[in-house]
């Protein structure tokens, strides 16, 4: 019967591993995220031009 070790890593990808804190603490450079957070739709139609056909309402 194989190791438990080289059955599991057989299985997918390696788990993550540990970010440090000082890796995880934002730079005074790096660009605000209120400016760009966008969710939804709007983030669909920016990232994939995405373009919508036909809406329907959930009426219950």
């Amino acid at each position: 019967s194989p190791a438990p070790e080289a059955s599991r890593s057989s299985y997918g990808a390696e788990p993550p591993r540990p970010v440090s804190p000082e890796d995880d603490v934002p730079e005074d450079d790096d660009p605000d995220l209120v400016d760009s957070a966008l969710s939804g739709h709007d983030l669909i139609v920016r990232e994939l031009g995405a373009t919508v056909i036909d809406e329907f309402a959930n009426e219950q």
